[in-house]
């Protein structure tokens, strides 16, 4: 059976509607989120989808994230972390679309269209607490990141779906990120790949939410979505050079 390929016109479709489908839920259970890095960027700028972007972002506060996790059900999508779905492999969570899959490995196959769901918690309130928070994190991330290309090199020859441990390191390198509780502190921290100042922040991004078009649809960001995207990109609103204008990820994702 050859499976057929999910074009860029029908993963957008989807992401728009896995959005529909949490914002609705998170809206009616009051737990807060955020259109977050290229998604904001993409709704302030274009009015929606980068057009050369190939993922969809959001945030919400530890806190939220965990009742989100504990209530959030599906006849089509489904939450995947580092507790709920075997081989996974990212510190952050998604929310994916069964009826896809991307191709890894021989045999492995994993979560398909999804959108990326990042914790927002706190963080150490000194800029020397911060550095030292950041340098025993990188150990974590770099050791993740050799047995992540280990596994990958593993699975391309061998009939496996992942190596022994892969799983521990990556729920090591999330439960590091998340132990400053969010609930009283002085700076957050925004998870998103490797530690960076850039996801440091000196206030709450969830003080207040608005609503902001994105397409033809209506989707909750931060108040302060001109400072946020200033600290993540600077000048935000002048779009790269033509040449660097890509897909982030670029991966084959097919229809089961």
């Amino acid at each position: 059976m050859i499976n057929s390929i999910v074009t860029q016109e029908e993963q957008r479709v989807i992401f728009l509607d896995i959005l529909d489908e949490v914002d609705v839920f998170c809206r009616k259970n009051d737990i807060r989120y955020s259109l977050s890095y290229g998604t904001l960027l993409g709704a302030v700028r274009h009015g929606g989808f980068i057009p050369w972007d190939d993922d969809v972002d959001i945030s919400m506060p530890y806190p939220d994230m965990i009742r989100f996790k504990e209530s959030f059900r599906s006849s089509k999508f489904k939450y995947c972390d580092v507790d709920t779905v075997a081989h996974y492999e990212f510190p952050f969570s998604r929310v994916s679309f069964l009826p896809t899959f991307q191709k890894e490995g021989i045999i492995g196959k994993k979560y398909g269209v999804s959108i990326d769901l990042y914790p927002v918690v706190g963080c150490p309130e000194s800029d020397d607490e911060v550095e030292a928070f950041f340098s025993r994190g990188k150990e974590i991330y770099k050791k993740r990141v050799f047995v992540t290309k280990l596994r990958n090199g593993a699975m391309k020859l061998l009939p496996i779906p992942t190596i022994p441990g892969y799983a521990a390191i990556c729920r090591k390198y999330r439960d590091f990120v998340l132990q400053y509780p969010y609930e009283n502190a002085k700076r957050y921290f925004h998870m998103g790949g490797p530690l960076k100042w850039y996801q440091v922040f000196d206030y709450d991004i969830f003080d207040n939410l608005i609503e902001m078009k994105f397409e033809d649809r209506q989707y909750l960001v931060t108040a302060k979505y001109q400072k946020y995207l200033t600290q993540v990109y600077g000048d935000y609103m002048t779009p790269p050079p033509e040449e660097k204008r890509h897909p982030y990820h670029g991966e084959t994702i097919y229809w089961k």
